[in-house]
């Protein structure tokens, strides 16, 4: 196998997105926040404009705070904040969870708020492009109805930059991605993950 082929396998496990383009209109998005506030936000705006979420749509934010986090505040106050007051989008739609730190909690605390799956028909998650193949499998150890749900990342453009296209040009992105590796591997023997 030469290095193209290992970057191409890694890409492929770890990046598993569905395309902006072909994603079905979703009744409820859980965004996984991290430290990327303003890929977040702008990957919001650019749903409701493309008509995937809308005002009907039940929002959960989550997120206390990553071990990334640069900024003061919980993430799910700071997303909301930018959301409602840059934005303008309307308060009423957001559901904010406020004590998760990590992808685990992010959606078992989200569980608990949610309650009953078949209320929804499509369920989006956000997360870190690079973190959907880990949030897929605790989804899965959490029994969500993974029939139902799509995926969508966000890359941190002004941060490590880590994304599908171009992590393996930068150190510090290749770190984050053997870092990201290395995590699957450690919270699966502790059995926060399910390979199903």
């Amino acid at each position: 196998m030469d290095t193209s082929e290992n970057i191409e396998a890694i890409t492929n496990f770890l990046f598993i997105e569905d395309d902006i383009e072909n994603l079905r209109k979703s009744d409820l998005l859980i965004i996984l926040c991290n430290n990327n506030l303003k890929g977040i936000t702008r990957l919001f705006d650019e749903l409701f404009k493309r008509e995937v979420i809308d005002n009907n749509t039940i929002v959960i934010i989550s997120g206390n705070r990553g071990s990334f986090d640069d900024f003061e505040g919980r993430e799910c106050d700071n997303v909301y904040n930018i959301l409602v007051n840059k934005y303008n989008y309307n308060s009423n739609m957001f559901v904010l969870e406020k004590n998760a730190t990590n992808i685990y909690e992010n959606l078992a605390f989200s569980k608990k708020i949610i309650k009953d799956f078949n209320k929804y028909n499509n369920i989006l998650i956000m997360g870190a492009a690079f973190a959907l193949r880990r949030i897929k499998m605790c989804a899965s150890k959490l029994d969500y109805p993974l029939n139902k749900i799509q995926y969508i990342g966000t890359v941190n453009k002004e941060g490590i930059n880590c994304g599908k296209y171009n992590w393996w040009m930068s150190e510090d992105a290749k770190i984050r991605i053997y870092q990201e590796l290395e995590r699957i591997g450690k919270y699966l023997v502790k059995g926060d993950l399910d390979i199903k």
